[in-house]
């Protein structure tokens, strides 16, 4: 139950906003620097560090916020958050994810033409 008077709604307003910025900064992050293209290792690496910071960011709004008392509200608003922005911005970040993509290939394309022509040349 959520009382009013103990700032429990406020409480958990800022742990949903702070879900959806978590989500914006996770769609970057994994945006520019998980792609298909790499090792699982790597991603495994990323992943971690990620998530590891999601849940430390996670117990300093607990402690901050609501004086270091878990309650499942807010790790649910959190969560909420999180998913609520994954969803709303998958057909925006795909779009993105393709343009990221195809910069880099041109890139790398226009790299071993400009090696190839140093060597012929």
């Amino acid at each position: 139950m959520i009382f009013s008077t103990f700032n429990q709604v406020n409480c958990f307003l800022i742990f949903l906003f702070f879900g959806i910025i978590i989500g914006l900064i996770s769609k970057l992050f994994f945006t520019l620097i998980l792609k298909n293209y790499q090792k699982i290792f790597k991603k495994n690496v990323f992943y971690t560090i990620f998530y590891t910071f999601f849940s430390i960011i996670f117990v300093f709004l607990i402690n901050f916020y609501n004086l270091g008392q878990f309650n499942y509200a807010l790790i649910i608003a959190y969560l909420l958050g999180y998913f609520y922005f994954l969803f709303i911005s998958k057909n925006l970040f795909a779009f993105l994810e393709n343009k990221w993509y195809n910069k880099i290939t041109k890139l790398k394309l226009f790299r071993k033409k400009k090696n190839e022509s140093n060597e012929k040349g």
